[in-house]
């Protein structure tokens, strides 16, 4: 019978074997790839974060425009400047008293028809001669 032959054996724990070094580089490749995925949405967090900060200081620009047109309207409506208008304007209008509640009068509907004297037939755009 021949010698059983002798080898020298080392514990597992002193041994570097390949599948434990696989393991740790996978690891550190895991680690890596979460590390840039966390810097990345740090990044879209901050490009949001100025888009939105743009978008509300646009919508204050925008409102603060609208509150000014509203001035403009309202003070272009106000009566008194109603009447400065018209005196400008020359057309020879006289003020109306409303009183302190003001009053609604409904007019008559005009009468339009064939009969009637001021009546213009129009055909196809072109008023009859």
């Amino acid at each position: 019978m021949s010698a059983p032959s002798k080898r020298s054996r080392r514990p597992a724990q002193e041994s570097l074997r390949p599948g434990w070094m696989l393991n740790s580089i996978l690891f550190c490749a895991l680690l890596a790839s979460i590390g840039a995925c966390y810097v990345w949405l740090g990044a879209k967090y901050r490009d949001q974060e100025v888009k939105i900060a743009r978008d509300l200081r646009e919508i204050r620009d925008i409102e603060a425009r609208i509150d000014e047109k509203k001035m403009l309207i309202s003070r272009c409506l106000a009566p008194e400047a109603l009447r400065a208008r018209a005196e400008r304007a020359g057309l020879g209008l006289k003020p109306i008293d409303i009183g302190p509640r003001g009053r609604l009068v409904r007019l008559a509907d005009p009468l339009v028809g064939a009969e009637h004297p001021f009546a213009v037939q129009v055909f196809a755009g072109n008023p009859k001669p």
